[in-house]
């Protein structure tokens, strides 16, 4: 019968322990949870946007949250609102940075559900004051709408051909000053009707926390790793068995089985084998003795 030797025996447990416990931190992380890794965050580019926008109102909110899960979840739902309007987005393993505008009528909402989430840090708001510059626009487009009916009038008027020239390229600059002032009007709207929402989520989690997280997960990945690991070498050792004593049925000898059969052997024709010792100058030398004597 196959056996193993006391120390390979205490050899293969050592080394399965050793190789459940690597396992074990290797899937845990455990060994990171004591160093502390900073998070290279660049919001240069984020607050450019946020800063150079002429919303009306805009908010911020800044986290430091130990899972993004539910705040990434909201972003992603203001993603599939279809007047909402994603001026930067960055969604990463360790954090999140999103800047979107979405309308008055939408945003209260989303506000409401951005301040109840947990790990909100800080919330600014930013907000104009008296617009003046409306009434102003107002007029300026009103005037030029004039002027442009006065210029097409004198054309529909005028019969000389330079005198239409010049009226044309008069027209030209105030249908210029109309698109201009048209679109500043557009944009007026659009930044009144809008506001400016700037999310920043950090993952910071607890030493205690992760380090629970940790052990518990090393836990069970060792105690799985040991019991598949034991259930393996139980299996391969039967198999060896079954593989030896196939080979003995099969006629094909060890070099350990055929040394062991060898000694017996020698042994036992030793044993049977009885060997007579015969001494010939026994008489002579008793002779000799004898004559000395």
């Amino acid at each position: 019968m196959f056996r193993l030797r006391r120390d390979v025996k205490i050899f293969i447990i050592v080394l399965t322990i050793l190789f459940s416990v690597y396992l074990g931190i290797n899937r845990s992380n455990l060994d990171k949870v004591f160093v502390h890794s900073e998070i290279k965050l660049d919001i240069r580019q984020a607050e450019n946007i946020y800063n150079d926008s002429h919303n009306n109102k805009k908010i911020r909110f800044d986290y430091e949250i130990d899972d993004l899960a539910k705040i990434n979840s909201l972003i992603a739902e203001i993603n599939t609102i279809e007047s909402s309007n994603i001026l930067y987005s960055e969604i990463k393993n360790k954090y999140s940075l999103v800047i979107v505008e979405l309308p008055v009528e939408i945003s209260r909402d989303i506000l409401t559900r951005f301040r109840m989430l947990n790990g909100l840090a800080n919330e600014s708001i930013i907000r104009k004051g008296v617009i003046t510059e409306s009434t102003d626009l107002k007029e300026n487009l009103n005037n030029n709408f004039i002027t442009k009916k006065r210029i097409q009038n004198l054309i529909n008027e005028s019969v000389s051909p330079e005198t239409i020239e010049r009226f044309r390229e008069q027209l030209e600059i105030i249908q210029a000053k109309i698109d201009s002032l048209g679109s500043r009007n557009d944009i007026r709207k659009h930044n009144a009707s809008n506001e400016l929402i700037m999310i920043k989520a950090v993952k910071t989690s607890s030493g205690n926390t992760a380090l629970r997280r940790s052990m518990i997960v090393f836990s069970i990945t060792t105690l799985v790793s040991i019991i598949f690991l034991i259930l393996g070498l139980i299996i391969a050792y039967y198999i060896f068995v079954l593989m030896y004593k196939l080979m003995l049925l099969l006629g094909i000898r060890t070099s350990r089985g055929d040394s062991s059969n060898y000694n017996y052997n020698k042994k036992s024709y030793g044993r049977s084998k009885k060997v007579k010792r015969i001494y010939k100058d026994r008489n002579k030398t008793n002779e000799n003795t004898d004559e000395k004597q």
